[in-house]
């Protein structure tokens, strides 16, 4: 495990932001993704390894008298069973599943529940980036500041400590903080990559910071990574 806190340098960092669509590039250009990845804002380290969804088996179920987080929410296809808990993320679809409208700009805009399992040994901080994989990973979300022993995030909630970073959405005028759901053009169909990273340092920005510094930092810090896709059709 490193010793050394992560150090961000913001020095020349521009604020303001361009106006987007729903539709379109928030003006980032992330690091290329293994094949591995599939499309994922994660780039793996030496350190880091990634959850495979194709890997995995599909059940947790035979562990006795284990209670599992997040029990209300289904089983994605990352999840294995018993020994070792791989780690996993855990969202109100399964893996490629549909993404409920209340989640969406076309309902409530809530942001959806999720949580995991089998967080590693060495991780003191969770973090959570949302991007869309059909808009040259447009961001939705960026959460970082997650307790690895609170292995559970409410719909519509943001746990006290937790770091919001600014999101695709965002104007100059008006900066979009915190979770904007899926809002592709009508009748489209989008794909939005869930990507949860265990972190071995804490980020130290504040909330309201550009996501990519908040995705910098994540990436630097991080040491293994799970994912879960869901999918939207506009109507």
């Amino acid at each position: 495990m490193r010793t050394s806190r992560v150090t961000i340098s913001l020095i020349g960092c521009s604020l303001a932001l361009v106006a987007f669509s729903a539709c379109r590039s928030d003006g980032r250009v992330l690091r290329p993704a293994l094949p591995s990845q599939n499309g994922s804002v994660f780039t793996a380290s030496t350190t880091t390894t990634i959850v495979d969804d194709a890997a995995q088996p599909t059940s947790v179920t035979g562990l006795p008298g284990a209670v599992l987080p997040g029990a209300d929410l289904p089983v994605a296809s990352n999840d294995v069973p018993v020994a070792g808990l791989t780690f996993a993320l855990r969202t109100p679809w399964a893996d490629r599943g549909v993404i409920d409208n209340r989640y969406t700009c076309n309902g409530e805009n809530h942001s959806p529940a999720f949580s995991w399992l089998g967080a590693p040994a060495g991780a003191v901080e969770i973090a959570l980036v949302v991007t869309d994989t059909d808009a040259n990973d447009f961001v939705h979300w960026v959460i970082a500041g997650l307790d690895p022993k609170n292995p559970s995030v409410a719909e519509g909630n943001v746990p006290v400590g937790a770091i919001e970073g600014t999101n695709g959405f965002s104007t100059a005028a008006a900066p979009s903080l915190g979770w904007n759901g899926p809002c592709p053009p009508k009748g489209s169909t989008h794909h939005y990559r869930f990507t949860l990273y265990a972190l071995d340092q804490h980020v130290e920005l504040p909330t309201g910071s550009p996501a990519s510094d908040l995705i910098n930092v994540i990436d630097l810090s991080s040491i293994e990574a799970s994912q879960v896709t869901g999918v939207y059709t506009s109507p």
